[in-house]
């Protein structure tokens, strides 16, 4: 009987993480469908001006989400239902109000360093699609990520592809058949993410019923302040490239680097898929203490991302051929290096969401510090010397600074590691 019985957990398990995988991978299938057809009617320029507004997402995002998410799947095993309730409910609101006052003062400030340096592209309507579309997404992922905690597949999987034919088909006509180029690709998007957050809100519109609590907002501060400092840090190591590679002043090689990294996104949208899935189960091995299973989980997401990453180095060119319609088969050298980014990336969130999960949030911010003061210098060189390739490489290498930095101090600190 229990031999029957631990089969059939072991099938649903399975079952309920495929349904992720699947909807994350239909999402990046469509996309990649209609990657010919937005390289056809995109230029150089169009992916550079795009990619390097979206880079910054990287600065202002973590102060947008403050890790709240993160808290919330965090206390999910911890708290009764009424607990959750209010929690959830106050997190929707800090995201629709105090996101929404953040999501002004980035723009501001982002005006401010476009203007004060003298970048080559023109500020809007880039910079606000860019900021607006972080800002839609956040009670959304709060949503998705519920959905995974709370081991609802289906709900995942019909949310995630609905929203994501949705922007594909917005894709479609704003690129491909009203000509738009990168205003039409970050409107696509922007207009997606509206509608997920319209969607959210009406879904959860009893939530906005729970009453405010401060001590709820303090708590997620001191929980997310050492997590934001950290993420914002990550900047350096794979947005700083796009500032140091258009400072240098070749538009066009940029775009062409560009196209790199999209291409190797989308192995960052199946990595994400696989972290994703597996999340829940870390923090549930973090709140049990069971540190061979923390290991068992982060193993088997580092092994399934790195036979990933394997595969499409070796099919790299023909990828590449295909998904740009020959036009941009030049970023093939650049994409190589750049997909390998997604193993050490992967690599490092799997060692810091155990380092945060366990509470120490704090760790994570100094071995960001160190490890940024690092990677700064060694993307100025490498970018200085070798240009876009060094580029690609002072993204993978600024990962792995930063997971060997974080595996040394929890090396220090393991006899504290659940106090």
């Amino acid at each position: 009987m229990n031999f029957f019985s631990k089969n059939s957990r072991i099938k649903t398990y399975l079952e309920t993480a495929g349904l992720y995988l699947i909807a994350s991978l239909i999402s990046s299938v469509l996309t990649m469908l209609i990657n010919p057809l937005m390289a056809m009617n995109l230029s150089p320029e169009d992916y550079a001006v795009s990619t390097y507004y979206v880079s910054f997402g990287q600065l202002y995002g973590p102060v947008l989400g403050f890790f709240m998410i993160d808290y919330y799947l965090r206390k999910y095993y911890l708290l009764n239902k009424e607990e959750l309730f209010v929690l959830k409910g106050n997190i929707i609101k800090f995201f629709l109000y105090f996101s929404g006052v953040v999501s002004l003062i980035c723009l501001l400030g982002l005006f401010a360093f476009v203007k004060g340096t003298n970048v080559s592209f023109d500020f809007m309507p880039y910079a606000l699609l860019a900021i607006l579309q972080s800002y839609f997404n956040l009670n959304y992922s709060l949503q998705l990520a519920e959905y995974k905690i709370a081991r609802q597949p289906k709900a995942y999987f019909k949310v995630g592809v609905s929203i994501s034919v949705v922007t594909v088909l917005l894709s479609l006509l704003l690129v491909v058949f009203i000509k738009l180029g990168a205003v039409g690709r970050m409107s696509a998007s922007c207009l997606g993410s509206f509608a997920s957050f319209v969607w959210v809100l009406y879904k959860n519109k009893d939530y906005l019923k729970a009453k405010l609590d401060l001590s709820i907002l303090k708590n997620i501060f001191l929980y997310g302040y050492p997590l934001v400092l950290a993420a914002m840090l990550s900047y350096f190591t794979s947005g700083y490239d796009k500032v140091l590679l258009e400072r240098g002043g070749d538009i066009v090689t940029l775009g062409y680097y560009s196209v790199a990294c999209s291409m190797a996104a989308y192995i960052n949208v199946f990595s994400n898929a696989i972290k994703g899935t597996f999340q829940p189960d870390m923090y549930k091995a973090i709140s049990e203490r069971n540190l061979r299973k923390v290991c068992k989980v982060a193993m088997l997401v580092i092994i399934s991302v790195g036979l990933v990453v394997g595969v499409f180095i070796v099919f790299c060119p023909w990828i590449i051929k295909i998904l740009t319609a020959g036009r941009y088969v030049q970023s093939t050298p650049m994409c190589r290096i750049v997909v390998l980014s997604s193993l050490t990336s992967t690599i490092y969130y799997q060692v810091s969401q155990f380092t945060y999960g366990t509470g120490h949030s704090k760790v994570t911010l100094i071995n960001k510090i160190i490890g940024t003061i690092i990677n700064i210098g060694l993307m100025t060189i490498l970018v200085k010397y070798y240009g876009a390739i060094g580029a690609a490489w002072g993204t993978v290498l600024g990962f792995a600074v930063f997971a060997v930095g974080n595996v040394l101090i929890l090396f220090i600190i393991r006899k504290k590691l659940f106090k």
